[in-house]
């Protein structure tokens, strides 16, 4: 599937977008509320809420009354007809979409776009402020009054996954993991970032490396060891440490010194966050990086850039590569991790962290 370029959209125009879905599902009839309560319940300000409105006087979405009277729904802005094969989306944040990183609340809003040109429903519903009963009843709610094909989760937890799981629809979750067959993991595999990470330490005379996957719940998935024995088959040792504890700094620096007692030479970080429980082990230890070891974060934020000396890896991937995952998965029911996959390797960062040849003793 192509990536649609993501086209930038200023605050009232997506505010328009807001209003016209809750306009259209809701069948909101005769006056929208005044324009300083809608700048207080979206949080904008009221000159945003009148440029949003003229959008949707222009769009004949709201008709005017004259003067500064405030305009009502037209007559024609009734919610529009699926067709019985359409797909419905409901997308459930259980983070603050505010408090989202760029890359995948921007990755929503494009998919919001692209549901929309392919004539199916999409809603998203923050659910950040619920818990509990309340979430449950949230949850309950939405499902029956949206009656969706398909359902996301942002960050799935056992109160949402228990109403779902009641329900026929099919379910996919961003991140976090359930321990249920019928969840679908969006996002990627770290299998073949692995393996690209061994080709580049490889070029630099490593031979062993070490991959802490500390505080998961879940074991690495088949494709890490898949690039392990791969690895092996190359003559390069690949060692990999699960740990369902959280992620300390004690529990790294007992797993780092053990590795590197074993000769791992390099070591391959999951995740930014993983790096950053070994910085204060680094400096204890007094090892410089990349003179003393070398270092790979297989997926980095944008401030990994900043980051001196400059760290290898993968940035994270494209808000068009994310949402053209979700879409695939909407409509063909199957996740498809190569979006991910082809984005991020047009993504890897090559930079000093990889170091030089370990010196031959």
């Amino acid at each position: 599937m192509g990536v649609t370029p993501f086209k930038k959209k200023k605050v009232f125009e997506l505010l328009a977008d807001a209003l016209e879905v809750r306009i259209r599902e809701e069948s909101w009839t005769g006056l929208i509320p005044s324009g300083r309560d809608l700048a207080h319940s979206h949080g904008v300000s009221l000159p945003t809420v009148q440029k949003a409105i003229a959008l949707l006087l222009d769009r004949k979405i709201l008709v005017g009354r004259g003067g500064n009277r405030r305009p009502g729904v037209a007559a024609e802005a009734k919610p529009r007809k699926l067709s019985p094969n359409a797909r419905r989306l409901l997308v459930f944040s259980e983070q603050s979409l505010k408090r989202m990183r760029p890359p995948f609340s921007v990755a929503l809003q494009l998919l919001q776009e692209q549901t929309k040109e392919r004539g199916y429903a999409c809603t998203i519903l923050d659910v950040s402020d619920a818990e509990g009963v309340a979430l449950r009843k949230r949850v309950n709610a939405a499902v029956t009054r949206y009656d969706p094909s398909h359902c996301i989760t942002i960050q799935p937890s056992k109160v949402t996954d228990a109403v779902l799981a009641r329900t026929s629809l099919k379910q996919g979750c961003l991140y976090g993991a359930l321990r249920s067959k019928r969840v679908q993991r969006f996002g990627h595999h770290y299998g073949p970032l692995l393996s690209r990470a061994v080709q580049e330490l490889a070029t630099f005379g490593h031979r062993h490396c070490f991959v802490p996957f500390l505080g998961r719940k879940l074991k690495p998935d088949d494709s890490v060891f898949a690039a392990c024995r791969e690895a092996q088959e190359q003559g390069f040792t690949v060692e990999v440490k699960h740990c369902r504890d959280s992620a300390t700094h004690a529990c790294m620096e007992q797993c780092l010194d053990s590795a590197r007692r074993r000769g791992a030479t390099a070591i391959v970080f999951p995740q930014w966050g993983d790096f950053l429980y070994a910085i204060t082990y680094f400096a204890k230890k007094g090892l410089e990086i990349p003179r003393d070891i070398s270092v790979v974060v297989l997926i980095c934020h944008e401030e990994a850039r900043e980051f001196a000396p400059p760290l290898a890896g993968h940035m994270v991937y494209s808000p068009e590569a994310l949402s053209a995952q979700f879409m695939h998965w909407l409509e063909h029911d199957a996740i498809d991790h190569g979006i991910l996959h082809r984005s991020l390797a047009q993504g890897w960062e090559r930079a000093g962290s990889i170091g030089p040849a370990p010196v031959e003793r």
